[in-house]
């Protein structure tokens, strides 16, 4: 894990209000925190694996954007920000974007409204918000 990048992402982080919610390239810059994202899977594939899947949605016409929402901004000191939902912003279909990430494990796959997430991500891009969550 890149110390100096997490301490730069909390720092940000701090800066913004609840629901704290940062691109996921900027999540993934310099994570290896395998308790940042997906901690309750039995066999966690990897941050990569969550990195690789995750911003391969980005490749897709269907998809304008990838966001990870922040549970916990500061589990402790040599610990990544955890995110148990990750916001897909975009067209995608629940169909598509379940069997894209179905090798993460998700808990469930729905909208923002679905799980009560602020609608201002997709008023920001003018497109459907999807979440994959974790437990």
């Amino acid at each position: 894990m890149d110390i100096e990048k997490c301490r730069a992402l909390k720092e940000k982080l701090a800066d913004i209000p609840e629901p704290q919610i940062v691109s996921a390239a900027e999540f993934f810059n310099g994570n290896d925190d395998l308790g940042s994202i997906g901690c309750n899977l039995i066999s966690h594939p990897g941050v990569e694996a969550f990195r690789t899947t995750l911003m391969g949605l980005l490749a897709r016409p269907d998809v304008e954007a990838v966001y990870a929402q922040i549970s916990e901004l500061d589990p402790g000191d040599e610990c990544w920000p955890f995110t148990d939902a990750i916001l897909v912003v975009g067209r995608i279909s629940g169909t598509d974007l379940r069997n894209a990430v179905k090798a993460l494990h998700p808990d469930e796959v729905g909208t923002a409204q679905d799980f009560g997430i602020s609608s201002t991500i997709g008023e920001k891009h003018r497109a459907p918000v999807a979440v994959i969550w974790w437990d």
